[in-house]
């Protein structure tokens, strides 16, 4: 394999691994707001359940 194959091999495996990187921020980022949501009703739950008398 010369040397400028084995260059643009590593060029593109950098590429990839950077796309792979920003896809999985972006999907991430739903699922921790969803976390946050999650915790908040969590907390509010009790909270409810006392002021009603349940």
């Amino acid at each position: 394999m010369s040397a400028n194959m084995i260059k643009i091999e590593a060029e593109l495996r950098h590429a990839v691994i950077d796309r792979l990187i920003a896809a999985s921020l972006a999907d991430g980022k739903p699922a921790r707001e969803a976390t946050l949501e999650r915790w908040r009703a969590l907390n509010t739950k009790p909270a409810l359940a006392e002021s009603t008398g349940a």
